[in-house]
């Protein structure tokens, strides 16, 4: 009985807030609205240029992945996409609907672009949106998960850990997702056919207060979507730093000091000829899952340092439901803020992963390189044809009519 109360009071304090608290930007505040905008072209725009022309670099590094037989690169592939998707939905998510805004007449450039925009993506990619980022943060739990199993469970992992296992546990957990996201597309979507077909949404499940607008975007979705995320990477990068701390598998200097040769005796090469280019193989790839440790740590590091806001955000909405209270302007800046916070954790994970494939070290190396070369073949004066000597050499013979 006291759980029905508590969610009586609860779901009568939502309908206070959201009947009394109504405000909308664009209808109440036009100074505020005028402001976002701004920030979103000034600020959002360069922000996820930047954002995709590094992960188009980064993706770049695709065609020659490091020489890993683990999942972890299919993971930190998955991410990779996810962040370039993200980037661009959530730009046109931000931008395209202002832009269209202009292109309301016949005779300006973009109306029939815009036209498509209003009656199909206006309100179709809001949802893309949030399926994209619930792949994008299970996808970085997972990864997160999957590190501290192959840390703390290393003799196991070696044999169990491969690539099809690792793309076997994305597809059921992006199917688990699109499961989870179908009542967004399903109930709360629909179609009209008069006079125009187009994709409009549901005054009732969008508008109204209803049990399910209640329970899934006021409980669910922020718990799943959010906390419970957080709570689950920080949990497990902890984990996984107490096991790289506390383990004997990762003195890879003493591994590389053994391999020196000093420790190793003439006798045992004798009889073991292979074995010190197993330990060469052995170091090489702990020293790729050395890496792999790093950059998964830095990733889940930065995601948790730059959605701070955002769950930040979050416990104040729920604050604000409690406490019968009306959200703020600086309520909204805050939440354009946390967007801006996410595209910028999207755009380090470029440089993680550049860092993770040690590319960048050689296409710098690569370039100073050649063009060193040419800067010196250039300057210097041309050389000369060589000249040969050809020097011929008699033997003696007692022929006597011999030349």
């Amino acid at each position: 009985m006291n759980v029905f109360r508590a969610g009586d009071v609860f779901e009568r304090r939502l309908v206070k807030v959201m009947y009394n608290c109504y405000h909308e930007p664009k209808v109440h505040d036009h100074q505020l609205y005028h402001s976002l905008n701004s920030a979103n072209i000034f600020g959002l725009l360069p922000l996820g240029f930047i954002g995709i022309a590094f992960n188009a670099c980064a993706l770049i590094c695709l065609y020659r992945p490091p020489k890993i037989t683990s999942g972890v690169f299919v993971f930190l592939k998955a991410v990779l996409i996810l962040d370039h998707c993200q980037l661009v939905a959530t730009i046109l998510y931000a931008l395209l609907p202002q832009f269209c805004d202009s292109q309301f007449a016949p005779e300006h450039t973009f109306y029939g672009v815009c036209m498509l925009e209003r009656r199909f993506l206006r309100e179709t990619l809001p949802k893309v949106v949030m399926l994209i980022n619930t792949f994008h943060v299970w996808t970085i739990a997972a990864l997160s998960a999957h590190r501290y199993w192959k840390i703390s469970r290393p003799v196991k992992s070696r044999m169990n850990d491969t690539p099809k296992r690792a793309r076997f546990i994305l597809a059921g957990l992006f199917l688990v997702a699109t499961i989870y996201r179908l009542p967004v597309f399903i109930l709360e979507l629909r179609m009209k056919w008069s006079p125009v077909f187009r994709i409009t949404t549901n005054p009732h499940f969008t508008e109204v207060i209803t049990p399910y607008r209640m329970i899934y975007h006021s409980l669910l979705d922020p718990l799943l979507s959010n906390v419970v995320p957080f709570i689950w990477m920080a949990l497990f990068s902890l984990m996984t730093l107490h096991e790289v701390l506390r383990s004997r598998h990762f003195n890879y200097k003493l591994i590389a000091t053994e391999i020196g040769g000093r420790t190793a005796c003439n006798a045992c090469r004798i009889q073991f000829p292979l074995l010190p280019a197993r330990r060469k193989s052995d170091v090489f790839r702990q020293k790729q899952e050395h890496r792999a440790t790093i950059s998964i740590i830095l990733m889940i590091l930065f995601y948790l340092a730059f959605h701070s806001l955002q769950l930040y955000t979050i416990f104040r909405k729920w604050h604000l439901i409690l406490n019968d209270e009306c959200p703020a302007r600086i309520d909204y800046i805050l939440t354009q803020v946390s967007v801006w916070l996410s595209l910028a954790s999207a755009t380090v994970n470029a440089f993680v992963f550049i860092a993770f494939t040690n590319k960048l070290r050689k296409y710098v190396k690569t370039l100073i390189r050649k063009t060193s070369r040419t800067l010196s073949n250039s300057s210097d004066p041309p050389l000369s044809p060589k000249t040969t000597t050809t020097i011929v050499v008699h033997q003696s013979s007692d022929n006597p009519f011999s030349i």
